[in-house]
């Protein structure tokens, strides 16, 4: 908490409380836009402004009269107070916050004047006020900031600022200071009297093309901070506007990593290429993607054009006038691309497009459907899936919902290594941002980025370098064919070369799918990936045919225990001899709780093993929607059966229709526990305890009553299975 934002809070609450426009905010200390935007309304009321609100528009710069020091004896006022308010929570010290207009004020307005990039002058205009209102940065970032980035900021406030408001100089390229550099351009083009900030037909027309012994200085300083932006390896320092063979250097480098022609030329491509997104998007490209099936005709529009890699998808459909069409790959069009001498990259997407769609289980969910198609199709190991994130996702959607979704995808393709399943790659498709964020993040460590830089108003490509694992690079999308069936909407990507795609797959000998087996096993799938340990062990039963009406064994350790896993398609009745334990699900929710089933004995458990137990129940429960979990315990000692069931009533079927399944997992243990400390400080025992990743299940069968252990502390029974070393006695008998 900062003492002197708190004052200012409190100042903003008293001040202007019950006033036209104003919101009392909170009194925290912390600042932010609530308290900045606090700050600004309370302006525009002194202002005179008719109906405020937390931006500082045209109105209040036009209204805003300008503040300098005052004369000794001057009267405080509170449009001096703002000013100091906005210092304050900027984090500058304007010398107090009194009112006054005095030395120490002038001389903080002069640094942040510095800071912005401007000659110090002292006066306080509305845009030099603007800039303090707000929760842009002035100072070098100490997280992420670079000096040199800093530096072309300020320059770009001092010499081209009169088209836009102060941009940030915090070191750190993005939005703003990308776009004040195509301002800087369109000035220097001689189109300043129509500069927009975007990089349209008009900059394109007008846009020099630049090279060793011809180029202006001023084209070339932008050329050179332009370089230093996209990444410190192109940062051809210092920025003097002589086109040396350095800056030579660094447009090659760059032009190599982007795939254009690296001749040493820095033309109309090249700039628009280190200034948006996309580039010129009249470039040829051999790589594209689709979400047409292709048939023999769209394959020879295909050659006819020298496209030599495709981008399809995996599963789901897309709208179109007549409804929704497959866009899903078909063993006949893998057949017609690979007989064509086409190679293919797999995409997965059956969503993607909304922030709400990236939720706990939904990348496991999502990770096994994706290996379960592109298996089923005949993609071998080695193969790249790119998983769509397909919306502008912001900085912190990215850091709290698409990382997490992409480190569930990757922890089930490390699964299935070492074991019968092809292992694929991970690969990203997004925008720069969320690119860069998978391929860095120590949780995925994404393989390849397939980056969606036709998306030129993202947030997440603006001011955003290209990721260095980059393979494939979206710029445009068009249609090619001269008519009739054989034109093809496609999407031109550039091709890096790092990802080969597949040039042919080798499907296994499956029967024909039907609509009511994928609804059932992607049921299963749903269900089966909150049931701890399930897709360690069994991997095959996510992504490959299985039988229904048989029982899979699992797991099988001699004279210690066995798992396997059977189906149905109802709840079955509880088993003769058995104690069993039925909680119902709806929508709702479940019918009772943990701390209902445990009763009175709960307080002898850990907070980290009663959050366990009821994850465990609630992602079941959401996994099911309507149904029942059910528990049933046989036997007795040492020696017991545990089923654990989840049903699920309700799973519509694609056309029409429901239907229903039960998975079942049965746990047998049969150990002998004497003596006790032998029997569990053998290698059988430990590799027991330390491998079987839902035998927790047992464990809350044992807290729940349902199984009594002889000649052994319960809490140390679960601990064992469990892993919670605390709660075992030295002497457990």
């Amino acid at each position: 908490m900062d003492k002197m934002v708190l004052e200012v809070q409190k100042w903003l609450n008293k001040t202007y409380k019950g006033k036209n426009g104003y919101k009392t905010i909170p009194e925290n200390g912390k600042t932010g836009n609530t308290t900045v935007g606090a700050l600004i309304i309370g302006l525009q009321i002194e202002l005179g402004i008719p109906n405020p609100v937390p931006t500082f528009g045209p109105a209040t710069s036009r209204k805003f009269p300008g503040l300098a020091r005052q004369e000794r004896g001057a009267k405080p006022n509170n449009l001096i107070k703002i000013l100091q308010g906005g210092f304050w929570c900027k984090g500058y010290n304007p010398g107090g916050f009194s009112g006054n207009f005095f030395g120490d004020t002038e001389n903080k307005v002069k640094d942040f004047e510095k800071d912005v990039g401007i000659e110090p002058t002292g006066f306080v205009d509305a845009k030099l006020m603007k800039a303090i209102l707000n929760t842009d940065g002035f100072v070098l970032s100490r997280s992420s900031g670079r000096p040199h980035v800093r530096e072309i900021q300020q320059s770009l406030n001092r010499e081209y600022s009169k088209y836009f408001d102060y941009i940030p100089t915090n070191g750190i390229y993005e939005r703003k200071t990308n776009k004040a550099l195509i301002y800087a351009l369109q000035h220097e083009e001689g189109i300043g009297h129509i500069a927009n900030g975007n990089f349209g037909p008009a900059t394109i027309e007008n846009c020099p093309t630049l090279s060793y012994g011809n180029a202006p200085a001023n084209f070339t300083r932008i050329l050179q901070w332009s370089l230093a932006c996209n990444d410190p390896l192109y940062d051809p320092y210092p920025y003097n506007g002589d086109f040396s063979p350095q800056v030579e250097t660094a447009v090659n480098l760059f032009k190599e990593f982007m795939t254009l022609p690296p001749n040493g030329v820095a033309d109309m491509p090249t700039i628009k290429q280190l200034l948006t997104s996309n580039g010129y998007t009249g470039r040829p490209a051999i790589a594209c993607d689709a979400s047409t099936v292709i048939d023999h005709k769209t394959v020879k529009t295909l050659r006819d054009y020298n496209y030599q890699i495709i981008g399809r998808y995996l599963t789901g459909n897309v709208a179109t006038d007549a409804g929704l069409r497959s866009k899903a790959m078909t063993h006949e069009e893998l057949k017609i691309l690979a007989v064509n001498g086409i190679r293919v990259f797999p995409i997965y997407q059956d969503g993607g497009y909304y922030h709400e769609y990236f939720v706990p289980g939904k990348g496991t969910e999502d990770a096994w459907k994706a290996i379960r198609a592109a298996y089923e199709l005949g993609f071998p190991s080695g193969t790249t899936i790119y998983f769509a994130v397909d919306y502008d996702a912001y900085d912190f959607q990215v850091r709290g919902n698409i990382i997490p979704y992409l480190a569930e995808v990757r922890s089930v393709l490390d699964i299935t290594k070492g074991g019968d399943l092809p292992e694929y790659k991970l690969g990203v498709y997004g925008s720069r941002n969320t690119c860069i964020q998978a391929q860095s993040n120590s949780s995925v460590l994404a393989d390849y980025s397939f980056v969606g830089n036709m998306s030129t108003g993202y947030s997440g490509n603006l001011g955003f370098p290209m990721p260095t694992n980059w393979s494939f690079n979206q710029f445009h999308e068009t249609t090619i064919g001269l008519g009739g069936s054989g034109m093809l909407g496609i999407d031109k990507n550039d091709y890096s070369g790092k990802d080969p795609g597949v040039s042919a797959v080798n499907p296994p000998d499956n029967p024909e799918i039907s609509k009511e087996y994928r609804a059932k096993h992607d049921a299963f799938v749903e269900m089966g990936k909150n049931i701890p340990g399930l897709q360690k062990f069994a991997p095959e039963l996510f992504a490959t045919n299985i039988n229904f009406s048989s029982t899979h064994r699992v797991v099988d350790i001699p004279n210690i225990a066995s798992i396997d896993v059977e189906f149905s398609e109802q709840l079955n009745p509880p088993t003769e001899g058995g104690t069993t334990t039925t909680l119902q699900v709806t929508p709702d929710g479940v019918s009772g709780s943990l701390e209902s089933l445990l009763g009175e004995n709960i307080a002898q458990f850990t907070q980290n093993r009663l959050g366990f137990y009821e994850d465990f129940i609630d992602n079941m429960a959401t996994s099911i929607g309507t149904g029942a979990i059910q528990m049933t315990l046989k036997g007795a000692g040492t020696s017991a059966e545990l089923r654990v069931t989840a049903f699920k009533e309700e799973i519509p079927v694609e056309g029409g229709g429901n239907l229903q399944l039960a998975v079942t997992v049965i746990f047998t243990v049969d150990i002998d526990l004497t003596p006790v400390t032998d029997a569990f400080t053998s290698k059988e025992a430990k590799v027991a305890g330390a491998i079987l990743g839902f035998v927790f299940l047992l464990a809350l069968a044992v807290e729940l009553g349902l199984v009594v252990v002889s000649g052994l502390a319960a809490a140390t029974v679960v601990a064992l299975l469990i892993g919670d070393q605390d709660d075992i006695d030295d002497d457990p008998a």
